[in-house]
């Protein structure tokens, strides 16, 4: 193929390419991103190059009697509320992952002054964030939904 037959080749998938990145490929990152930090609450860590487990509770360290039930539960997953909380909204070769709940940020990000009077510790046990695991997955989908509009004829 020439250089001017692969200019008329983009040309003609032009507008097949410009929806891929303009909806196809984001709506597919955004899934496969809320898929990705749910999966941080199974996992009890986050996963950027490799799985970062979270600090574990006290809870689960030294049960108490009335407390034994409790210590089997994953960390983070009380009510569950946390994790179903991530959603994703797709823009023109844009994605934004949020967690709306109010206690989200010091969870993901660790805080010293939660609570009602400002003194409790939550250490950092980050579900959400930059990702070298999540980017090479998004890139993956990139190559695959171009590789279906430019396969060779």
């Amino acid at each position: 193929m020439t250089p001017k037959q692969f200019q008329q080749y983009l040309k003609k998938n032009a507008v097949e390419l410009k929806r891929a990145f303009d909806v196809v490929i984001p709506r597919k990152a955004a899934n496969a991103a809320v898929l990705h930090f749910k999966k941080s609450f199974r996992d009890e860590g986050f996963t950027d190059k490799g799985l970062e487990k979270w600090q574990e509770v006290k809870r689960r360290i030294n049960p108490k009697r009335a407390d034994l039930a409790k210590a089997k539960l994953p960390i983070l997953t009380g009510t569950g509320d946390l994790g179903r909380s991530i959603k994703a909204t797709c823009a023109p070769g844009k994605v934004t992952v949020i967690s709306d709940v109010p206690y989200a940020e010091a969870h993901n990000e660790g805080t010293t002054n939660a609570g009602r009077k400002q003194n409790v510790v939550i250490p950092k046990r980050q579900f959400i964030g930059e990702s070298q695991t999540l980017n090479k997955e998004v890139e993956k989908i990139i190559v695959a939904e171009v590789g279906k509009i430019l396969k060779p004829q």
